[in-house]
C-alpha cells in the first residue's frame, strides 16, 4: 500500500462526512498543511497521526490503511449528475465491492472450492429464448416459481450480495468474472421494496448473460437498448409466459386486481411485473392503460389507493417504499458468504478478527455472532 492510498481513502471519507480540509484539521487537531500533505501523497502519516484522522473520520484505521482495488469490470447505472458527496459515495461502493470479492476470492481458495459456473459461453441474444435457456441449464421448471433466487444465483456460480449502500443513485451492480466475478450486488436501502431486489438480481443476471462483452472495461453509461433488454429477459426468468398464462386462466373466477396479486405473491414480482408480463403475453391487453386500470379497481375493491406503491424507471425516481401485499426481507437472503467465513474460520483457515473484518463486524461483536453459530 502506498501513500497515494492513504491519501485517498482519507478523502474518501471526508467527503461522505463533509468534511473539508479546515473542518477536518480542526476535529482532528492537525495543521491544515499536514491535512493537505497526507491527501496530496507528500507526507506519509505516523500511527498516532493515523488514529487522529481515524477519530475524526469515524471509522477504523484498518480502513485508512486498505488498498484501494480496482474493479476493471464494473457495471451499473448511475446518474450522469452528482453531488461531490455522492461521488464518494460511489466510490465507497466500488471500494466495498472490491474488498468483497477479494475477500470471497480468499475464502473459496482457502477452502478449496470449486468454480460451478453454469453461464453459457454464448446466450442466445433474444431475451426470451435466454431466458428459458438459463432456467433449462439450471434445472428450473418452465412453469415454476422462482422460490429463492438466492439460491438459483449460487447454482448459477453468481455471487450475491445484499447490503444497504448509502449510494441511492442505483438499485445494483454486476461484476464480471475478470473481477472474481460474475457477481451482482442489490441495494437493500430502507425503502426499496423487496420485489424490486429480485427483480434487479434478475436484471443484472439478464445482462451477465446477454451482454458479457460489455465487462471488458468498466463502464456506468446506460445502454437503452441493453437496458430494455435485461428488463425482458428478468420478466421472464421470474414469470415464464406458459406459467403466466396459466396461472392467469386457473384464477379466471376471482376479481381481475386479485388475480393480480396472486400471481405476484406466487412468483414473488411486484404487481407492475404482472402488468408489464400481462402486456407482453396477451395481444388485446397490450393496447390497455393496465396500471392506470389496475390502480382504479384496485382503490375501487379495497378502499385506498396506490399512491407511492409504483417500480420506478429511471433512476431519479421515487422508490417505491412497499408493495401492496409485499414480500419481506426474509424472502429474500442470502447466506452463502457468511457461511463461507464460518466455514473457514471453523477450520482456523482465519482468525475471528479476520471474520469480523470480512463480515463488517468489530472483534466484540463477531465473538458474539461466532457464539450464536453454536447455539443450534
Amino acid at each position: 500500500m502506498g501513500i497515494q492510498d492513504i491519501g485517498g481513502n482519507v478523502r474518501r471519507y471526508m467527503k461522505l462526512r463533509r468534511l473539508t480540509i479546515p473542518k477536518l484539521s480542526d476535529k482532528s487537531g492537525m495543521g491544515t498543511a499536514a491535512v493537505s500533505n497526507i491527501l496530496n501523497g507528500k507526507a506519509e502519516p505516523r500511527s498516532s497521526t493515523l488514529i487522529k484522522l481515524a477519530d475524526a473520520l469515524a471509522v477504523p484505521v484498518q480502513s485508512l490503511l486498505s488498498d484501494s482495488p480496482r474493479l476493471q469490470s464494473l457495471r451499473f447505472r448511475s446518474a450522469k449528475s452528482l453531488s461531490a458527496r455522492e461521488k464518494a459515495e460511489r466510490d465507497q461502493l466500488k471500494h466495498d465491492t472490491a474488498i468483497w470479492l477479494s475477500d470471497y476470492r480468499q475464502l473459496e481458495e482457502a477452502l478449496d472450492l470449486p468454480r460451478g459456473l453454469v453461464l453459457p459461453n454464448r446466450a442466445e441474444r433474444n431475451p426470451a429464448k435466454a431466458a428459458m435457456e438459463v432456467r433449462k441449464r439450471l434445472g428450473i421448471d418452465p412453469s415454476a416459481p422462482m422460490n429463492d433466487i438466492a439460491d438459483v444465483m449460487e447454482k448459477a456460480g453468481i455471487k450475491l450480495r445484499i447490503q444497504a449502500f448509502g449510494y441511492k443513485k442505483t438499485f445494483g451492480l454486476s461484476v464480471g468474472e475478470s473481477d472474481g466475478g460474475p457477481a451482482i450486488v442489490v441495494n437493500a436501502a430502507s425503502g426499496i421494496s423487496v420485489e424490486r431486489q429480485i427483480f434487479t438480481v434478475a436484471h443484472e443476471f439478464g445482462h451477465l448473460v446477454l451482454h458479457k462483452s460489455s465487462y471488458e472495461a468498466s463502464h456506468e453509461e446506460e445502454d437503452a437498448d441493453e437496458e430494455r433488454e435485461a428488463d425482458a429477459f428478468a420478466g421472464i426468468f421470474l414469470i415464464p409466459d406458459e406459467a403466466l398464462r396459466e396461472e392467469w386462466e386457473s384464477a379466471r373466477g376471482l376479481a381481475w386486481v386479485d388475480r393480480v396479486l396472486r400471481i405476484k405473491k406466487i412468483y414473488k414480482v411486484s404487481y407492475m411485473t404482472v402488468l408489464v408480463r400481462l402486456g407482453q403475453v396477451d395481444q388485446s391487453l397490450r393496447r390497455r392503460s393496465l396500471v392506470k386500470e389496475f390502480r382504479a379497481a384496485y382503490a375501487a375493491l379495497y378502499g385506498h389507493d396506490l399512491k407511492g406503491h409504483h417500480e420506478p424507471d429511471a433512476i431519479e425516481a421515487p422508490v417505491a417504499t412497499m408493495d401492496p401485499y409485499g414480500l419481506d426481507r426474509s424472502d429474500f437472503m442470502e447466506g452463502r458468504f457468511a457461511g463461507l467465513v464460518r466455514e473457514a474460520y471453523e477450520k482456523d483457515l482465519i482468525s475471528i478478527g479476520r471474520a469480523g473484518e470480512m463480515l463488517g463486524l468489530s472483534l466484540e461483536d463477531m465473538r458474539t455472532y461466532a457464539h450464536a453459530w453454536q447455539e443450534l
